[in-house]
């Protein structure tokens, strides 16, 4: 290659290497997550689990512990030799707010540094962003004036986590917009800051499909996660998402607004007008509603209303049956997508339609699988609204250790 070329190929940008800060940051959120998954621990599991040495792990043990993050306490003796300290998270350390937007609710609940939900108040969503604002607040006061009720010292709270529906959109100056079509009046929002300004905290806000994903993947209560690669399908009432979680991580996109829209991949090209603006979108054809329209069009759909047509399933109503065939068959389209495209160990389904499982399993299995394909398909019996609150706790969490890490020496 002449010189002239490897002018022209000469990259501009200075080479990405690690250094002892960015090392010293990896192993305090490589230690923090042990414990979180594993606690109690003795800094020699630690240090077994992590590779991390010994004198590694008492430096950024110590640490944490003068920020206040962990506690030590003895272990009961059952015997001879020395008797270890113990590791675990102080759970009153601080607190976090988690707040769940949907069409028809908002809920508020704080959650601890374990990730216990330890209180929450819901209220039916406002028309506007600004009356929003004032109920967050209102419901904010009120749970934080029990909780001081409760106990002598209350713990601070640190971060607010906003879990929306639809589509995030963030510009150059960070602020943080939603599309939904379901929440109309809040799009091109910057709900964060309205929030924020309510109660002088940070506030962040995060796809509500992407934090379910993260909330069965960390449990929040310590438990270990079952797999490293999975993807979360949320059948909600008007909708469908998916959260998707590759190698112990949440991905959110090359820019971390979203990924894993599957309600809006399109399964027919000349199919019916979707508020994304495309047609044929999977979520006009599986979402409760669009179900429910197929078996009582004359009747507004409502959760209530569902609830009786997923009893009628389980009667085994021939006319039930019949509209739910075409949502077997549409989910067993999206499930196919999301296997091929993604290849994860598990995909969980979550919503309403879960209750009715064993009807749906076979007729998905049979329709998705195809040959040497091994991805399991299994439902969780987890309430939607609960995997959202317990995933902006989750990221809540996430977003105050991430600061602490940065702040960490």
């Amino acid at each position: 290659m002449s010189d002239k070329s490897k002018k022209k190929f000469k990259s501009t940008r200075s080479p990405v290497t690690a250094t002892p800060k960015t090392i010293r940051h990896l192993n305090r959120a490589v230690v923090l997550d042990l414990i979180r998954q594993n606690q109690p621990l003795s800094r020699a599991e630690l240090a077994r689990l992590s590779g991390i040495h010994r004198s590694n792990i008492s430096n950024i043990v110590d640490d944490l512990s003068k920020q206040g993050f962990l506690r030590e306490e003895r272990a009961k003796n059952f015997g001879r030799g020395r008797t270890p300290d113990l590791i675990s998270l102080d759970r009153a350390a601080f607190r976090v707010v988690a707040i769940s937007l949907l069409r028809a609710r908002t809920t508020v609940a704080i959650g601890t540094l374990g990730g216990t939900i330890e209180n929450s108040f819901t209220f039916v969503t406002p028309d506007s962003p600004q009356q929003f604002a004032d109920c967050i607040q209102g419901a904010y006061r009120t749970l934080v004036q029990t909780i001081s009720l409760m106990e002598a010292r209350s713990s601070p709270i640190k971060q607010v986590v906003i879990s929306t529906p639809g589509i995030l959109n963030r510009d150059r100056n960070g602020r943080t917009t939603i599309t939904a079509s379901e929440l109309p009046n809040y799009s091109d929002v910057d709900l964060a800051d309205l929030v924020s300004k309510k109660l002088s905290l940070p506030v962040i806000i995060a796809n509500n499909a992407g934090l379910a994903a993260m909330s069965l993947f960390s449990n929040g209560n310590g438990s270990k996660p079952p797999v490293n690669d999975f993807v979360l399908l949320l059948i909600g009432e008007s909708g469908v998402g998916s959260g998707l979680i590759i190698q112990r991580s949440l991905y959110s996109g090359y820019d971390a607004a979203y990924a894993g829209e599957v309600g809006h991949t399109v399964v027919d090209l000349k199919g019916a007008p979707c508020s994304c603006g495309r047609s044929g979108c999977l979520q006009l054809y599986v979402c409760d509603e669009a179900t429910w329209r197929r078996y009582k069009p004359d009747v507004p759909f409502s959760p209530a209303h569902f609830e009786e047509f997923l009893d009628a399933v389980l009667a085994g109503s021939a006319k039930a049956y019949s509209a739910l065939r075409p949502t077997i068959e549409y989910l067993s389209v999206g499930i196919s997508n999301i296997a091929l495209m993604v290849n994860p160990e598990r995909i969980v389904v979550a919503g309403s339609l879960t209750r009715i499982w064993p009807v749906l399993q076979k007729k998905v299995e049979a329709a998705f699988f195809p040959r040497h394909h091994h991805t399991r398909i299994e439902p969780t019996n987890v309430p939607i609204d609960v995997l959202y609150v317990k995933g902006a706790v989750e990221r809540a969490l996430q977003e105050v250790l991430a600061r602490s890490n940065c702040l960490g020496k």
